[in-house]
């Protein structure tokens, strides 16, 4: 008996005809929502979060944040955005936050008391809230 030849699919002999193969589309993760749901609510997110190194900073310096200055900063930073701004440095009052506006992180704050640290780098934009 001949079997014809198969060379999608290596098995040996008398192994059976080759799997078929479908396109179907991948199984969803458990999660329920599709990627692109999970993607417009990440971006319509308002929060913003604080790194390690600035929540540390802002202890040591002694910088508060009321729950009014989180709701500028968060505007700030969407106004940042809305520009295509990625790095950027938010002024209020007396105290400086660099944030990465994509990931919505400040990753560093400074203070009135910051004398040495006049020079501010690695950013592409500034809003003054």
């Amino acid at each position: 008996m001949t079997h014809p030849i198969d060379f999608r699919v290596l098995r040996p002999p008398g192994a059976g005809p080759a799997p078929t193969t479908r396109n179907s589309p991948p199984p969803r993760a458990s999660g329920g929502g599709s990627f692109a749901e999970a993607l417009s609510s990440a971006e319509g997110r308002k929060d913003v979060t604080f790194s390690a190194h600035a929540s540390e900073r802002l202890a040591r310096r002694g910088i508060t944040l009321t729950e009014d200055d989180r709701r500028r900063l968060s505007e700030a930073v969407s106004a940042a955005r809305e520009k295509g701004g990625r790095n950027s440095l938010v002024l209020m009052g007396n105290t400086a936050l660099i944030v990465n506006v994509p990931s919505r992180t400040v990753v560093t704050a400074l203070g009135a008391g910051t004398a040495n640290e006049r020079v501010i780098t690695n950013i592409d934009s500034a809003v003054i809230s």
